[in-house]
């Protein structure tokens, strides 16, 4: 097993703890068994809350699922970070604000329909559709988008905007619909219902239950070698690895290090990953206690992030700034960075200049999750060392989503892991954007430096400086508390099994999966 990433302030190894169960490699033969033609069956947490509407798929189940069936007209090499034709066989940046793209020819929607230029402008006007409430909509600078012939599309922008490939090769911040089909189709349908060009097509949505999809037989790239796949709903971490070891499915997500350990032992494989699961503590900046720098900075000092990614993280986290070091445009986060060294006596003495006494704090975080309760809790024991009291409320996911992207928080703290996000500015937009839901802050220097990073920086040098420039500037504002990062999940499937995780880890590369 291989860890992807640079570690900063602990080791590069997993503290790792075996745990019982598991019965070697007769497991792993067991699972192995599965032929051609087989269905292929993968265990997740939860189905998409969001439905498979690509423009709506921000949580990290959504955009596993979308990644099957849609695609954008640009794709991330397997390394997260060259950009390369997908629906689009050829693109080139024709002036600062405009972009022409040529469509591959041939490329055919699930229903039978040819993708045209016209279904290209319907999609991206779509996103950016105040009417849609799409999350990525703020992510694009998008003007104009001209039909030019039968298979060119000129994007027009409003300014510079050298994200705009990037955001185009996501199968979710970019994903292309079928223009018709879409229009006759209602919110509640496109939750559970497909028409993309992707490599697998939906056969049957079981709420709460099962999503079963095959291989499309006239997908471009040529139709997937495993013609079955079956995701099944198993909230239970203990209950999917158990489910892999007995065979009774072939893959699944993994979060606690100790399992993939077990996993890794008994003979399966488990992917390399990214440190790009940032575990953000984002504050209400506009009221309530957190208002005060000052308190919000003591916050941030009164946290021992060494002992959080040693305990929290089981040794598997490094120090974090909102852009991820496991990010292509992420940055180490070094002893300097502002407001990150634990210094609970200097925390005191800022709350004492406050003149806060008696602080008390509230942390929403996700419910029935073992591993952001854990954290969650030495948190709080760390910050009552220096007078703040945190109170802990676990939330329903569907419903803590509802209240970050509405910003009714109810919450001093909302606690949300990163995944790794078609650009870096996708970070920044979910928490400080101007003017987004979500946002808590009104600081107009952040915000230009943020448009700055969009629009200015020209290459990704370029970019990764300015970014490394913004996660030092919210660090010194302390307007987010960031424990460390860590690998959001580990993807560990049968050894019968031939595939490849990605920075992602949403299953883009299922399509190339084999069985050996």
């Amino acid at each position: 097993m291989r860890l992807v990433g640079v570690a900063v302030t602990a080791t590069a190894s997993l503290l790792l703890t075996a745990c019982g169960g598991g019965s070697g490699e007769g497991a792993a033969g067991s699972a192995s068994k599965l032929k051609k033609g087989d269905t292929f069956v993968i265990a997740d947490e939860t189905q998409p809350l969001s439905g498979l509407d690509p423009i709506m798929a921000q949580a990290h189940d959504a955009k596993r699922m979308v990644a099957q069936f849609y695609e954008g007209l640009l794709q991330l090499a397997p390394d997260g970070k060259t950009v390369e034709p997908a629906l689009a066989e050829q693109w080139k940046r024709t002036s600062p604000t405009e972009y022409e793209f040529t469509l591959r020819k041939g490329v055919k929607f699930h229903d039978g329909s040819e993708l045209t230029a016209e279904d290209v402008q319907f999609s991206l006007k779509r996103i950016v559709d105040p009417k849609q409430n799409s999350p990525y909509k703020s992510l694009y600078r998008i003007a104009d988008v001209e039909v030019k012939g039968d298979s060119q599309v000129v994007v027009k922008l409003t300014q510079p905007q050298t994200s705009l490939p990037r955001l185009l090769a996501q199968p979710w911040s970019g994903g292309i619909v079928n223009k018709k089909w879409v229009t006759a189709k209602s919110v509640d349908e496109l939750k559970t219902q497909e028409n993309g060009t992707g490599p697998y097509k939906l056969d049957e949505f079981k709420e709460g239950s099962t999503i079963t999809t095959s291989a499309y037989p006239d997908y471009w790239d040529g139709a997937p070698e495993i013609a079955k796949v079956q995701y099944r709903v198993m909230p239970d971490e203990s209950t999917r690895v158990q489910a892999l070891q007995s065979g009774a499915i072939q893959m699944t997500q993994v979060r606690l290090p100790r399992n993939t350990q077990q996993l890794d032992k008994a003979g399966f494989t488990v992917g390399d990953t990214y440190r790009v699961g940032a575990y953000w503590l984002a504050m209400n900046v506009k009221e309530g206690p957190l208002s005060d720098e000052r308190i919000r900075q003591a916050v941030n000092l009164g946290v021992d992030r060494k002992q959080l990614i040693e305990i929290g993280s089981q040794g598997a986290g490094v120090a974090s700034g909102v852009i991820p070091p496991g990010d292509p445009f992420g940055a180490d986060v070094g002893a300097d960075m502002p407001n990150y060294q634990y210094d609970p006596e200097k925390a005191k003495q800022l709350l004492a200049d406050a003149g806060a006494k008696n602080v008390t704090i509230t942390l929403a975080i996700r419910a029935e999750s073992p591993e952001k309760l854990a954290t969650a809790q030495l948190v709080k024991e760390q910050l009552a060392k220096i007078g703040v009291t945190v109170e802990i409320r676990q939330v329903e996911w569907s419903r803590l989503v509802s209240a970050i992207t509405s910003g009714k928080w109810n919450a001093d703290l909302v606690q949300l892991t990163a995944a790794l996000n078609a650009d870096p500015s996708q970070y920044l937009d979910l928490w400080f954007a101007k003017g987004g839901a979500a946002t808590k802050i009104n600081d107009d220097k952040l915000w230009q430096m943020m448009a700055a990073a969009v629009e200015d920086a020209q290459t990704d040098e370029a970019r990764t400086a300015a970014y490394r420039e913004i996660n030092r500037y919210i660090a010194e504002k302390a307007y987010i508390l960031i424990p460390y990062a860590s690998v959001q999940v580990w993807e560990a499937w049968a050894p019968g099994v031939k595939f490849s995780a990605e920075p992602s880890n949403t299953r883009l590369l299922l399509k190339d999966a084999t069985l050996r």
